[in-house]
């Protein structure tokens, strides 16, 4: 009885990737994941590849990674084009806001704001103070805040919004200009 040595197909799966993938499927998985707008996958195709086989991942704990990346990617991107589209005069997070600069302020109703039920239940917030009490910076917080949780946001000040309205007014455009407040994404900005 002759003995031969075969490799199992099994061990073909935990090769590194450069033995298991070839250049042409590297070049039809990246034009996949192009086609796909996959984009953060693609740029790192071969990292990610090479992690799993050195990690023996499976199927769907790597599948599950690369999306995860993909989502993480877009949701960032996202968040960042959506601020720039709100206008903010600055970008200060919750965390830096002096809650204790400001007495008068409310912490509890503040972070409560912060949640975005406010958008949910149609309520209106308007921040009156003095000059200098943080009036611009909560509203910009709860702006950051609104985006982080898939709203979009447009900031303007009580001056720039009635002279809009006042020449939008004088112009026979009012509805018209006051959808772009209601709707931030149908804004034109003029």
């Amino acid at each position: 009885m002759t003995s031969t040595t075969r490799t199992p197909k099994l061990a073909q799966a935990v090769m590194p990737p450069s033995a298991v993938t070839t250049p042409v499927q590297l070049e039809r998985l990246g034009e996949h994941l192009r086609k796909l707008r996959l984009l953060k996958s693609g740029e790192r195709l071969e990292a990610l590849l090479q992690h799993a086989a050195a990690q023996e991942l499976p199927y769907a704990e790597f599948l599950e990674q690369v999306l995860g990346e993909e989502v993480a990617a877009k949701t960032s991107k996202n968040i960042a084009m959506r601020t720039a589209m709100a206008r903010l005069p600055f970008v200060k997070p919750l965390e830096t806001f002096e809650l204790d600069y400001q007495p008068s302020i409310d912490r509890k109703q503040v972070q409560a704001l912060a949640s975005c039920h406010f958008i949910e239940h149609g309520d209106n917030v308007i921040v009156l103070g003095p000059p200098g009490v943080g009036k611009t910076h909560l509203a910009v917080l709860l702006g950051l805040k609104a985006i982080g949780n898939g709203y979009r946001v447009l900031f303007t000040t009580a001056t720039n919004l009635i002279a809009v309205l006042t020449r939008a007014h004088a112009e026979g455009r009012l509805d018209e200009k006051l959808k772009v407040y209601r709707h931030p994404e149908a804004a034109d900005h003029r």
